[in-house]
């Protein structure tokens, strides 16, 4: 998995997980649901639900398949009478790509990424976003994609056992690299989202020079620290392996960095400072069968900003709508990828990089991995 697919389905086993703690209630996550896939419709619906019979998400399945009916398909359906239909299968960019060149496209809204809608927009496999509909000044500056919306955002962050390092703390991914003052296994993601940009900060490029990326030096950067490297394919287990003791640092998600630090009272910490800030981005393919102003539609109506903050509160996906801003608590704020104190330290994910490199660029870093 590339893009933000991985990260959405963790998110909803993340409330799943919550409603089984019960710290999460099912009538809150209704009431996000609404939020999420019911408010906020511009108009043109009574259109909307003339044109379209059904809407096909394409997702990436498991348990995260019943939690996107729940929190967008159900909803949606209640307000329009538009059914959805969620497919787990997969949507990757190859297939994506092989609807659109066969003229059988059966998929509405594709759940991807920035480096997702870059490569389907150069392939001419997703609709340019109607910012007639979805509003442009409703997301962070700079995730306004043109072949995707930006409805949320998450990142990748440093995050660290406190009780390691005799005091120390590691701040930067120098310290990460750094095995002498900072000594242990490290995990990073199998997928390599911001693997490269923490190697080439740790050898000394600035954050706001990083793109392009200087791909052989950071795989050179990588090698130094392999033999100290494991690496993470779900959230749950980047969380397990510093439950079980077998990292003491790691770049992970924040939203699992949070529960970790929440989990064991402040042992294990995160630091936004150099953060890899991603966007949640969906797609809309080229002739998709429910139309483009229903897709549009639907993509608008998550850019609200109370149901981002909701999202925030109970996912902790960071709201992608500036109006958010200021209307959140200092408790979720500190958690927030987007807010603004946190979201200076970060590097955005560049869109155009990601289109053009992930998949050779991917399998060149797993070849390393496993070498």
């Amino acid at each position: 998995m590339t893009d933000n697919n991985g990260y959405l389905r963790d998110a909803f086993s993340i409330a799943a997980e919550r409603v089984k703690k019960g710290t999460l209630n099912r009538r809150e996550l209704l009431h996000l649901s609404a939020l999420l896939g019911a408010t906020a419709l511009v108009g043109g619906t009574e259109h909307a639900r003339a044109a379209a019979k059904e809407i096909v998400f394409a997702m990436w399945g498991g348990d995260a398949e019943q939690a996107y009916q729940a929190a967008w398909g159900e909803p949606f359906t209640a307000k329009t009478g538009i059914p959805v239909v969620m497919d787990g299968t997969g949507p990757t960019a190859g297939r994506v790509r092989a609807m659109v060149e066969s003229g059988n496209v059966t998929w509405d809204i594709v759940d991807g990424g920035v480096g997702t809608q870059a490569a389907l927009g150069a392939a001419k496999a997703a609709q340019e976003i109607d910012y007639e509909i979805v509003d442009r000044k409703k997301t962070l500056p700079g995730t306004d994609y043109r072949w995707g919306a930006t409805v949320f955002v998450y990142g990748n962050v440093l995050t660290y056992d406190t009780k390691a390092f005799g005091g120390k703390l590691p701040k930067t991914w120098a310290d990460f690299w750094d095995v002498e003052q900072f000594p242990g296994k490290r995990v990073m993601y199998k997928y390599m989202a911001g693997t490269l940009e923490a190697a080439l900060m740790a050898d000394g490029v600035p954050i706001d020079q990083l793109y392009p990326l200087d791909i052989d030096r950071a795989m050179k950067k990588l090698e130094q620290l392999k033999p100290h490297l494991i690496l993470w394919d779900t959230g749950a287990s980047s969380q397990q392996v510093f439950r079980d003791g077998e990292v003491v640092m790691g770049q992970i998600w924040h939203t699992r960095a949070n529960l970790l630090k929440q989990e064991s009272d402040g042992r294990f910490d995160f630091t936004f400072n150099q953060g890899f800030l991603q966007p949640g981005v969906m797609s809309v393919p080229v002739n998709n069968p429910a139309g483009t102003k229903t897709a549009m539609e639907f993509l608008a109506s998550m850019q609200d900003p109370k149901s981002q903050v909701k999202l925030l509160e109970l996912l902790g996906n960071g709201p992608a709508n500036p109006e958010a801003e200021g209307t959140y608590s200092p408790e979720l704020a500190a958690v927030n990828p987007g807010a603004p104190e946190n979201r200076k330290l970060m590097v955005l994910q560049n869109a155009d990089w990601y289109g053009e490199h992930i998949v050779p660029v991917t399998k060149r870093f797993l070849d390393l991995m496993a070498s």
